[in-house]
């Protein structure tokens, strides 16, 4: 396909350039850098026709702020006038744009096949705003409103009168001055075949059903908004800093792993395994693997080296070099992870790990901060610090413009980024401008999907369409991670990486599975727990709970009745500053994401370094990914992967004598407490395997057919309503109800309570409230976002139902900020206790608090 190029970008110094697209950046400017910027991104890619997608982003670049030559618009941008009905700009704008790229495809003979490429740019310039909502019943609508055409046609006119030479000027080297006077006239005319041309083409978009329309759209506005976000701030995208040395992971593990025991030789015949099928790997078919291996076999470093392989790999045959996204389900094991690479990367040199393995934790954390470049590892999640830094000539820059630091953190402008499934699948299926702008980035990566099974069955179908699409048409490679291999894939969809892997499900017998489906009273259990602590006092035990409410209750009840064994009357002289009940010789530890982050990572960090005995009273939080090891573990009838991934937490690291794993079936007056948060089919399906063990079988005999039973019955009986709802949304383009696709299920709303538990939090809470009197809205935010990570530490996010909300109601917000409610330090033992979390003053809140 030969193209007719564009001319050059810089435009005539002679001519006086008066129009102004921001207070401080002329007009000719904003439009040429976005337009190169957006140009630049596309032909950074490999993908399908990239020439031509090049210049139609460049197109989009070009004329997304047409609209803000209009005299409206310049004397609201010089006078701080309020916004009015002349002066937004986006949608005029859309209309100079699908005429750009309508007239490009038509002059080069292409439009015929490429005919969707207009209505496209007409959808993305029109939204580059805001939110893309539903085309049939929200924007095409628009072309029919005659208050909104006349509006265009005023500002078409008032371009025309006052500021045409400046825009011919603009756009010579795209179109003659007689071909703009055609544009004007074809508007200030009110020509309805050129709105039909738009109303017809994107109806036509959604009446075809086809889902690649929905990922071109997604693609041509994520460049947009990023190129304009990153042109308006004076952002420039950091230099890539390649990874050079491929066999990084082998160099790391040669320094840090020099014993040989029995689990580091399973760990690394896995890890010698799936790095050795590099070479069989054929990079056109083969875009979607599979790491299947019991919890504890190091599938981090297995993962991580072979994604460094896969990235040497798609070099040499390519000729590109794709970045890598590293995704997991939940907060709790991103920490852990990312610490992990963070040392493989921060040592890159091959200088540092030596010396990295003899620091103490907090100067081990101080170097990998050092030698850790955001554009070479990122992390994203919300309660990440928001502070770039970016290498550049052999230095470390950080970027100190608060706003710059978060359009490239959230714009994932890194060679690694570590992040959840919330970010990674709430970018993929969106309607959101900010969620989307990180869409060209996760393009031509290799996508590591760890801990996989998180994923809820009903959306299976659906991640099976997208990510076989994203994986065959934008050039990525995924890999999917799990203990438990759910159905997502056929077996011809999918290629296995580990070959042999019943022979590592087979080396793993570290526990002993004990399945009791008999229901029984919380009350009972309560005891009995007890009765367990007294007997085995050498055991580390731990109880996983369904609730957070239950957790609590069996807390507090431990609490009260070891303080009576062991005659401690002062019970709250037992509790340390990091929350912990200590008794003579063991610790009693609540972990529920009712006690704040801060506490909560350090009590993650103490039972993984603390060699005292630990009864650990929890939720679901700790079931994958946390490097835990326990000798007893009770779980609350749940789903069978979750039974699975909760006692990979049991005798984790095959130590001596064989674990042991209760499940029990708990029960208040109401109902069950899994009643409460899963669904019946996946407790159908658990119970019905569990039964056919007769109650009781080793790890090895039970781990992996288990797990393949469960998800052949899922598969079977489980519906895939909610995939195919929204794979008709996408196909049919309607974006607001993308909306319904939820990882996690938000029926029950939720509520930000800051706790003032000791001085650093009251003056958090006193700085925000400062923040709130004394500066703009726009200072105000970015002095918010400076000190995210200190408020998030001290942050709730409370479920709430209509009692919760009732209670949480009395408290004050902080200032005018009313996203967050906040407990006072005067208030603080009404509210919370350093142990147990959040307290409400009434305890007849429904156990339903998960």
């Amino acid at each position: 396909m030969k193209l007719v190029l564009f001319g050059g970008l810089e435009k005539k110094m002679s001519f006086s350039y008066k129009l102004k697209s921001h207070p401080e950046k002329r007009l000719v400017d904003h439009l040429c850098n976005v337009a190169k910027l957006s140009k630049n991104i596309v032909n950074s890619k490999i993908i399908e026709n990239k020439d031509l997608i090049s210049k139609i982003a460049y197109l989009n670049g070009i004329s997304h702020d047409f609209g803000k030559s209009t005299t409206f618009f310049q004397i609201y941008i010089h006078n701080h006038e309020k916004n009015s009905k002349f002066t937004y700009h986006s949608f005029v704008s859309s209309f100079f744009g699908y005429y750009l790229v309508k007239d490009y495809l038509k002059k080069n003979g292409v439009y015929d096949e490429f005919w969707y490429l207009p209505a496209i740019s007409w959808i993305v310039i029109n939204k580059h705003h805001g939110n893309i909502k539903n085309l049939k019943h929200n924007e095409i609508p628009k072309l029919n409103e005659n208050n909104k055409i006349d509006v265009v046609v005023e500002q078409i006119k008032d371009i025309n009168k006052n500021h045409l030479d400046e825009i011919n000027h603009i756009y010579e080297d795209i179109l003659s001055y007689s071909e703009i006077q055609d544009f004007f006239h074809v508007l200030i005319t009110k020509n309805p075949k050129f709105t039909e041309d738009i109303r017809s083409n994107v109806k036509k978009l959604f009446r075809e059903k086809k889902l690649e329309y929905y990922f071109w759209i997604l693609f041509f506005y994520s460049i947009l908004l990023d190129a304009d976000k990153l042109d308006a701030s004076e952002t420039p995208i950091p230099k890539r800093v390649e990874i050079l040395e491929k066999d990084l992971v082998d160099q790391y593990k040669a320094v840090k792993f020099k014993d040989h025991e029995k689990i580091n030789q399973i760990r690394e015949m896995a890890y010698q395994e799936v790095n050795s099928q590099l070479p069989e790997i054929d990079l056109r078919k083969d875009r979607i693997f599979s790491i299947n291996l019991p919890t504890g076999v190091g599938k981090t470093l297995t993962s991580f080296s072979f994604a460094l392989g896969l990235q040497d790999k798609v070099q040499d045959e390519k000729g590109f070099n794709p970045k890598i996204i590293y995704s997991l389900p939940f907060l709790s094991i991103i920490d852990q992870n990312s610490s992990v690479i963070s040392e493989i990367l921060a040592g890159r040199d091959g200088k540092g790990w030596e010396q990295l393995f003899e620091m103490d934790k907090e100067e081990k954390e101080k170097y990998v901060e050092e030698n850790t470049p955001s554009n070479l590892l990122l992390k994203h999640h919300h309660l990440i610090d928001i502070k770039y830094k970016e290498e550049k000539n052999n230095e470390l820059n950080v970027i100190e413009n608060i706003n710059k630091s978060l359009l490239l953190t959230e714009g994932w402008h890194s060679e690694v980024v570590i992040t959840t499934f919330i970010q990674f699948f709430h970018s993929l299926i969106t309607n959101k401008n900010r969620a989307a702008r990180k869409f060209h980035n996760m393009i031509n990566s290799i996508i590591i999907l760890d801990e996989i099974q998180a994923i809820p069955n009903g959306y299976w179908l659906l991640l099976n369409n997208m990510l076989k699409y994203l994986a065959s048409k934008f050039n990525c490679w995924i890999i999917l991670i799990t203990a438990t291999k759910p159905l997502i894939f056929d077996k011809k969809e999918i290629k296995e990486l580990v070959k042999n892997r019943d022979m590592y499900f087979e080396a793993f017998d570290r526990v002993n599975f004990n399945f009791d489906l008999n229901e029984k009273d919380f009350d009972d259990f309560k005891e009995e727990i007890f009765d367990e602590i007294i007997e085995k006092k050498d055991n580390d035990i731990m109880v996983v709970l369904n609730t957070i409410n239950s957790a609590k209750e069996l807390y507090n009840h431990l609490k009260e009745r070891l303080s009576e064994e062991y005659k401690l009357t002062d019970k709250e002289r037992l509790v340390d500053n990091d929350g912990i009940c200590k008794f003579n010789g063991f610790e009693l530890i609540n972990m529920t994401t009712h006690v704040l982050p801060r506490y909560r990572l350090k009590r993650i960090d103490r039972i993984k370094h603390d060699k005292k005995r630990k009864i650990i009273i929890t939720t679901q939080l700790v079931e994958a990914g946390v490097d835990v090891s326990v000798d007893i573990i009770y779980r609350d009838l749940a789903p069978l992967d979750s039974i699975i991934q909760t006692a990979g937490r049991c005798n984790r690291n095959d130590e001596g004598k064989k674990g042991s794993f209760n499940t029990i079936v708990l029960k208040d007056e109401n109902k069950r407490f899994h009643e409460y948060v899963y669904d019946s089919v996946l407790i159908d399906a658990t119970k019905e395997i569990m039964t056919r063990t007769g109650g009781s079988i080793s790890e090895k005999d039970f781990t992996m057919n288990a797990a393949d039973e469960y998800y052949r019955l899922i598969k079977e009986r489980g519906s895939y309503d909610d995939s195919r709802q929204i794979m008709e949304h996408l196909i049919r383009l309607e974006f607001s109800d993308t909306s319904k696709f939820q990882l996690i299920k938000n029926d029950i709303p939720k509520t930000s309570v800051f706790i003032e538990i000791n001085e650093e939090a009251k003056k958090i809470r006193e700085y925000m409230e400062e923040i709130q009197t004394e500066l703009k809205r726009f200072e105000r935010k970015n002095k918010l976002l400076e000190i995210k990570k200190d408020i998030n530490l001290f942050t709730l996010s409370i479920s709430c139902n209509k009692k919760m909300e009732d209670e949480i109601g009395h408290l004050p917000y902080i200032g005018r900020i009313e996203d967050y409610k906040y407990v006072p330090k005067k208030d603080l033992e009404e509210w919370y206790r350093l142990d147990v979390g959040f307290c409400p003053p009434t305890n007849d809140i429904d156990m339903r608090m998960i």
